[in-house]
């Protein structure tokens, strides 16, 4: 009996966390763990060990996390729960906490394992540098990892919903990739090389190991990503939210790549070109997760035009007001950049500037924040414009083949073939000629801006601005 239970977490408690499940991974787990200790003592548990962390938390507990709720829709149950009166938090918790509780047992016992054979080697400080610090890496990465995986899905499965496998598959690689990053490569001894010193970053003034670094942005970030869950399952229900959730995730990241390095001793200027580019990264990948559905737009633009600002703001887009974030810091790291004085530029990234003859001044460097900004919007109107026509079931995948062809091929070819005075076609990267700098890409965003109009003409049905004409409504 657990009455104190919601009744989502006792469901899958009950599915996932059976006695006979229980007892034989423990069963299992103790013989793998003597038959390691009987070929090569304990410095081979400590080594399967880590492994096993490697794979049940990683591999296994993503995938998971991502379907405990992916194989209801595919079922046609989730419409049923949708409608069962509990809230989004007991749909978070159950769901996150029910669905993985069998993967967390087995990796418990795995660190459990981990533990007793550091115990008997004098805990060996690993990659990480600090034995406890890597069991804490494993643990917070994990947590990030699930809830990660479990929010993807949520963003995902209304755009996918009959691709289930390809979402759980993507939702199971994005969770792994951060597993990797948060604790997998400082932590886990993959091979069984000797200890090696870990690297020192840089958190505002102090000093700092990477994995100590990837501890604390870790916990913050698998804090960010439970409320991301809790708002995103809120979506779901059709509670209707203001950004301002996502706005305070903005500043959190601004900040985070404001104070903290990969490398000591690196000026302020490395952290205020770094936050564009994060911030870029963002905007790219929440208009990746937004429906775009013309409809919806449409609904917000005249919402506002009502002078319906609670309306308005709920059906703002996370991308937009992500991209208007993004444009206020170019500004600021223009305005910064044109107003430093010239000893200001960190040595390495002078030389860099130099070595390939993209900057020469402080002013091109300025013009490339400007670049940047154009280049984002372009990219954004070419999403828009995809999405809107008649490429829009496949206006994802297209997307970011034009991406990938954009910037990396046609920049190779540029770069290799001598044509640097020419790279400003296809990268935000300034040179000395204001015209070839600003006309090419101007020219592109009004294209885009002209097939964004023209489409959503079309997908909306009322003129040119995609509004109900005055009068529509009551003839």
């Amino acid at each position: 009996m657990m009455p104190e239970l919601n009744p989502e977490l006792r469901r899958n408690l009950w599915l996932q966390c059976g006695w006979q499940r229980l007892a034989g991974a423990l069963v299992v787990g103790v013989t793998i763990a003597y038959a390691l200790y009987a070929f090569g003592g304990f410095a081979r548990v400590l080594f399967g060990a880590n492994l096993a962390i490697l794979v049940i938390f990683g591999m296994w507990g993503p995938r998971r996390a991502a379907d405990s709720l992916a194989e209801e829709v595919g079922t046609g149950t989730w419409e049923m729960q949708r409608m069962s009166g509990l809230s989004a938090w007991s749909m978070v918790w159950g769901k996150l906490v029910g669905g993985t509780a069998f993967v967390w047992y087995c990796g418990v016992l795995a660190i459990l394992a981990y533990v007793l054979a550091g115990q008997q080697l004098d805990f060996p400080p690993g990659r990480a540098g600090n034995f406890w610090l890597g069991v804490y890496l494993a643990l917070i990465g994990a947590a990030l990892a699930h809830t990660t995986a479990f929010a993807i899905v949520l963003l995902l499965m209304r755009k996918t919903v009959f691709y289930r496998r390809l979402t759980i598959t993507l939702a199971q690689t994005i969770g792994f990739f951060v597993y990797v990053v948060v604790s997998g490569v400082e932590s886990v001894r993959l091979l069984e090389q000797v200890d090696v010193a870990p690297r020192i970053g840089r958190i505002g003034e102090s000093e700092a190991t990477w994995p100590l670094i990837g501890a604390i942005l870790g916990s913050f970030l698998f804090l960010w990503a439970i409320i991301a869950a809790y708002r995103l399952m809120r979506n779901e229900l059709q509670y209707r939210a203001w950004p301002w959730v996502w706005l305070l995730f903005l500043a959190f990241a601004i900040f985070a790549a404001e104070r903290v390095a990969l490398w000591p001793g690196s000026s302020d200027l490395v952290g205020i070109v770094s936050v564009p580019l994060i911030l870029m990264l963002i905007v790219y990948a929440a208009a990746l997760a937004d429906p775009r559905d013309p409809i919806r737009y449409r609904s917000g633009l005249i919402a506002l035009a009502q002078c319906d600002l609670r309306r308005g703001l709920a059906e703002t887009p996370w991308w937009l007001s992500g991209y208007v974030v993004f444009l206020a810091y170019c500004a600021v790291m223009v305005t910064t950049i044109l107003t430093m004085p010239q000893d200001g530029l960190p040595r390495g990234l002078l030389y860099a500037m130099l070595r390939f003859d993209i900057f020469l001044s402080f002013e091109n460097l300025a013009h490339s924040g400007v670049l940047l900004a154009l280049f984002v919007l372009r990219d954004l109107l070419v999403l828009l414009c995809l999405s809107f026509g008649p490429w829009r079931h496949r206006a994802d995948m297209t997307w970011l083949v034009y991406l990938a062809l954009v910037y990396w091929p046609l920049a190779v070819i540029l770069t290799f073939g001598g044509y640097l005075d020419y790279i400003t076609l296809v990268l935000p990267v300034a040179g000395d000629n204001a015209w070839l700098n600003f006309a090419p890409i101007m020219l592109q965003v009004a294209v885009a801006a002209f097939a964004v109009r023209h489409f959503w003409r079309q997908a909306t049905g009322h003129g040119a601005s995609g509004l109900p004409q005055v009068g529509a409504e009551t003839a």
